[in-house]
């Protein structure tokens, strides 16, 4: 028994723009998710040096809906330039580079995917159209695989830089409680 695939041109052309945006999206939340998990570790190693208040501080404060991402950016600048202006001036632009990441999450994130009939007769197998609503206006973005690769490059180039920073606060934390 053969299987008929009765979906028209258009469904099969809306599955494709599914499939793809999964790919875009799905590749950069994760790595914003990663990076966002490093901001609040650099926060909560600061502020709880014991490994279980740590843990709670996490689960009750940091890694809540009621703190967003650029509350714990805008934490980590303060603890940056209070109690660590050295490691903010080896890394001159870490919070720059956390503002981009949470700014294309946010798009990314907050978007709907463009499924006009307008859009999907172009067939586009390397890009999506991303439709948002800014100052009264319906705006678009498209935003292509290569587009991503080189977010998700620039958004690698942070990992370590915010794994440096959470070493360095680790050890001069550990160091003030011996």
């Amino acid at each position: 028994m053969e299987l008929v695939d009765n979906s028209s041109d258009e469904e099969k052309q809306i599955d494709k723009q599914y499939q793809l945006d999964r790919e875009i999206r799905g590749s950069i939340l994760e790595q914003a998710i990663t990076i966002e998990g490093f901001v609040e570790d650099i926060i909560a190693t600061h502020f709880c040096p014991d490994l279980e208040r740590r843990y709670l501080l996490h689960s009750l404060i940091i890694s809540t809906p009621h703190l967003g991402f650029p509350s714990k950016v805008k934490i980590l600048k303060g603890l940056l330039r209070i109690c660590y202006p050295d490691l903010l001036q080896n890394f001159p632009d870490v919070i720059d580079e956390l503002d981009k990441v949470r700014r294309f999450r946010n798009r990314i994130a907050h978007s709907a995917l463009d499924t006009t009939p307008e859009w999907l007769a172009n067939k586009f197998t390397d890009r999506i159209r991303l439709v948002y609503y800014k100052d009264g206006r319906r705006e678009q973005q498209v935003v292509t695989l290569d587009d991503i690769k080189e977010k998700q490059i620039a958004f690698s180039r942070l990992i370590p830089v915010l794994l440096d920073i959470w070493g360095e606060v680790g050890r001069r934390i550990s160091a003030k409680r011996t």
